[in-house]
């Protein structure tokens, strides 16, 4: 079955025989290495005492518990040893070489590593926490709740007031506040306000195309605008981190763009005066509207809410791996 000297238990033996994970335990013994033996000698023991102490587990599940342990083990091995050689392992290799089914950022975590997911996900989180804050200081009596993936359109927050009847989408773009922001997220909010009438993209950046689009927006003339500008972007050539950032971003709007180039789409832009001052008199204008960075920070310090600007704040300036929060979780994203 296993061609290895290690002495294995006859539960685990049966179990990968049963369930033909030869070739996975051959992947986690040469992960484990020379600490092989080790590593199974303790899941023996682990697994035993999980038996013993929870009723509901039955000494037939011995085998499968132990090869559980072990295959997590060797992921977390698998992980440290790609993270020492500058590479990011991915779920298909966890897959692959261990078997485990797991979310990356938890499985990074407790390596002791960051995964990449996980400092976005924070990076989205702290924005999250910000804007929360702010439409219930602004709007106390709204109830917000936050789309289901897989349901067709989903914005990162409806706002939704019930006297009088109203309802915005809101979309948050938290790069770091060098980053122009692209045809590709205005092109995303139009599509929101077709379906919910008002769509609010608050962002971190400092630069963005809306500059570029007047009081109206054409889907047809943003995508076209949006591939030329982006593909110049795509081409030049990225030495430091932040170019590479840039050079990738271009390519995912590229590819945003290309996805609806048949979109037929029209709508307004407004400023943000107009859509709060709008939602107070009871009826939000019907449109597009675009909130940059220092114009969110300075609306959160109007509100009272410091903790939470300088949170925006550390957004726009730190790459997303400095991030970090004593607060707000990053593992998953709030919602």
């Amino acid at each position: 079955m296993v061609n290895t000297s290690v002495k294995i238990a006859n539960e685990l033996r049966n179990y990968v025989k049963r369930h033909t994970l030869s070739d996975k335990m051959n992947s986690i013994l040469s992960l484990l290495g020379k600490d092989g033996q080790e590593v199974l000698d303790w899941a023996y023991s682990e697994a035993s005492r999980r038996i013993s102490e929870e009723s509901s587990i039955k000494k037939s599940n011995l085998g499968a518990i132990m090869f559980d342990l072990i295959s997590y083990e060797a992921a977390l091995r698998l992980i440290r040893m790609n993270h020492s050689r500058g590479r990011i392992t991915t779920r298909n290799e966890i897959r692959a070489k261990t078997g485990q089914r797991v979310e990356m950022p938890l499985l990074y975590r407790d390596a002791g590593l960051r995964h990449p997911q996980e400092a976005r996900n924070l990076r989205h989180n702290m924005f999250h926490e910000a804007f929360l804050a702010l439409i219930m200081h602004l709007f106390p009596e709204v109830t917000t709740s936050v789309p289901t993936t897989g349901e067709g359109l989903t914005p990162d927050l409806i706002v939704h007031h019930s006297d009088p009847d109203w309802t915005i989408s809101v979309e948050y773009k938290g790069y770091r506040s060098l980053t122009l922001l692209s045809e590709s997220e205005l092109l995303k909010a139009m599509r929101y306000q077709e379906v919910y009438g008002t769509a609010w993209l608050v962002t971190t950046t400092t630069k963005s195309v809306q500059t570029l689009y007047g009081k109206s927006l054409n889907a047809q003339d943003v995508i076209e605008k949006g591939l030329a500008r982006l593909k110049t972007i795509n081409k030049r050539r990225a030495y430091t981190s932040e170019q590479k950032e840039n050079r990738a971003i271009a390519k995912k709007g590229m590819s945003h763009l290309e996805k609806h180039t048949d979109l037929d789409l029209k709508c307004k832009l407004f400023t943000v005066q107009e859509l709060l001052e709008s939602m107070r008199n009871g009826k939000p204008v019907k449109g597009v509207i675009v909130t940059t960075g220092f114009e969110f920070v300075d609306m959160l310090k109007e509100a009272g809410l410091e903790q939470e600007a300088e949170g925006v704040l550390r957004v726009m300036k730190l790459p997303t791996i400095s991030l970090h929060s004593d607060r707000v979780p990053s593992v998953h994203l709030i919602g």
